[in-house]
């Protein structure tokens, strides 16, 4: 089988909680600068003291303080976006086209074909403003029209004055790694995942996958979160995951919750044998990542076995023992169950090591910004990435003490509370690190990064195997292993179950029918001023019956 080339991160960029550029967030981490503060007033559209509560009540946000990003103002030079349309964007858009063409920028694509770089991108698939405005237009009309005509009162009928660029800019699915991709001008394809806290270790993941298969020359990956922070600041108070302190203590004892942060960070990323031929700066070469489902957690209590066999498959891609790792990013959100789980996981995983008791630092980014969510991972990257570049441990803040019978009481590690000198472990030994996400619902992921000396007779090796096994080597993308079929389930429409669908379709039938009046239940209102009074056929679902005996879980 043919070994897969190594990827190195060739560029880098982020916009984050009070920081706009890399250099000011390095000098913050290291500073041990937090950007939690009041969200700004302007930021929500109701008074702030009106959502908020002392206590946990519905609807009501336990806390008022979160790590939110300036959207700084964009330059439209050399973006292939029209300039009325950059104008309206929702300022996701802003953050992430600004950190995107700086890290673009910085590395030498001048010989790679542009139609041959994608874009790999994590983007939380939650309201944003712009999507926010639009739903408040189409339910504010219409309950103002149906109030008008209760009261007898003339009822204003002229269509909704959205342009196309504004009901363009609320879309959130879909829109934020293709408009970066057209920006840039870049035609190697482009998709935007959301796997939840994970999502930005995934994406790295999968633009791995399209370089090493040979589908690509370059990719730019990372995450993005910029919702509506009313939204996410309320949300999280229901799920009593925010942190009433407004203050992310990760594995201390007086931690109580997650703090809400947003920003984008972007990686640039080459097959090494490239890299090194175009002379491209290496932050750090990915040697391995792993990923994993938990097959029994919950939403908010995740499960140690899933952690531990994500971060294996890490260690055992990049044929490294767990102990080979100098530093670990946590996912570490400051929520207790959260954090300990992980620290369960992290003793799981290192239970033969023989490592020091505290010989292993640990940390989180999100004690100085915040939980970007789907941006979290790229954050715990770069701000990895920088400490390898700049030969520090990075502190971690708001930790004096575990709590009492934490995983963390005697065991390899120690969370890094001041910068500490990162030495290598021997002059012939690379600085390494591992990054782990964590995901609501328990998605998990766990990436490896190893510092890049051309000198270490290590690296020598390394540049052979890439240059042997690089698909830059090679013509065309070496044919992937061929991939079988080996079952299907379908419930589409009004068929329940694969032999109805497939009769259906032998016969011709259609499963177009008008919308049954149980769907969108007193909202009749609202779905003709946003579908129009004839957009109510389709093809409707009938509810379904499972039963708990159906399923058989491992």
């Amino acid at each position: 089988m043919r070994q897969k080339p190594p990827i190195a991160v060739i560029g880098m960029a982020g916009i984050f909680p009070g920081a706009t550029d890399l250099d000011t967030f390095w000098q913050n981490l290291i500073q041990k600068k937090s950007a939690a503060a009041q969200v700004p007033a302007h930021r929500w559209i109701i008074p702030l003291q009106s959502a908020h509560e002392q206590t946990y009540m519905p609807d009501k946000a336990i806390s008022l303080r979160a790590c939110l990003a300036d959207s700084p103002p964009l330059d439209p030079t050399g973006l292939n976006v029209d300039a009325s349309l950059l104008r309206e964007l929702d300022p996701l858009y802003h953050i992430l086209l600004g950190a995107g063409r700086e890290a673009f920028s910085g590395c030498n694509l001048s010989s790679i074909d542009r139609s041959r770089i994608g874009v790999s991108l994590a983007a939380i698939a939650l309201p944003t403003d712009a999507s926010s405005a639009l739903a408040r237009s189409v339910l504010g009309r219409s309950f103002e029209q149906k109030l008008m005509a209760e009261l007898d009162l003339s009822v204003d009928t002229a269509p909704l004055n959205w342009s196309r660029a504004r009901a363009l800019s609320s879309r959130v699915t879909s829109l934020p790694g293709a408009i970066l991709a057209e920006a840039l001008g870049l035609g190697g394809g482009s998709f935007t995942l959301d796997a939840a806290c994970a999502s930005s270790l995934y994406a790295v993941k999968l633009a791995c996958d399209e370089l090493q298969s040979g589908r690509a020359d370059a990719m730019l990956s990372g995450g993005i979160s910029r919702p509506d922070c009313l939204y996410t600041q309320i949300g999280f108070s229901q799920l009593r995951a925010l942190s009433p302190s407004g203050r992310c203590a990760p594995f201390d004892a007086e931690a109580d919750g997650l703090v809400v942060g947003e920003g984008a960070g972007i990686l640039v990323l080459k097959r090494l044998a490239d890299a090194l031929a175009h002379g491209d700066t290496v932050y750090g070469v990915i040697r391995g990542i792993g990923l994993s489902n938990d097959m029994r957690g919950n939403l908010l209590a995740p499960d140690t076995e899933g952690q531990v066999r994500a971060m294996r498959a890490a260690y055992e891609g990049a044929g490294w023992s767990p102990e080979d790792a100098d530093l670990i990013e946590c996912h570490g959100a400051g929520t207790p169950v959260g954090d300990k789980t992980e620290l369960t996981s992290l003793r799981t995983l290192w239970k033969s090591s023989d490592r020091p008791k505290g010989g292993c630092p640990i940390g989180s980014v999100k004690s100085h910004i915040g939980h970007l969510l789907t941006g979290a991972g790229a954050a715990g990257m770069i701000k990895t990435l920088l400490g390898m570049h700049h030969h520090v441990f990075p502190p971690s803040l708001n930790f004096s003490r575990p709590a009492e019978n934490s995983p963390l009481i005697n065991s390899p590690f120690r969370v890094q509370t001041e910068p500490g000198e990162w030495r290598r472990r021997s002059n012939q030994t690379p600085r390494r690190a591992g990054v782990s996400a964590f995901g609501f619902g328990g998605i998990n992921a766990h990436l490896l990064f190893e510092e890049w000396d051309g000198n270490l007779p290590e690296a020598k090796s390394t540049v052979a195997v890439s240059n042997r096994s690089s698909a830059s080597t090679i013509s065309a993308p070496v044919d992937p292993t061929p991939v079988a079929i080996v079952g299907m389930g379908s419930i589409f429409g009004s068929c329940k179950h694969l032999r109805n669908f497939q009769e259906a379709i032998f016969k011709g039938d259609t499963f177009i029918r008008e919308r049954p009046t149980e769907r969108w239940r007193g909202a009749d209102d609202v779905a003709e001023t946003a579908i129009g009074r004839n957009g109510g056929w389709g093809g409707y679902m009938e509810s379904l019956t499972i039963l708990p005996g159906e399923f058989r879980v491992p």
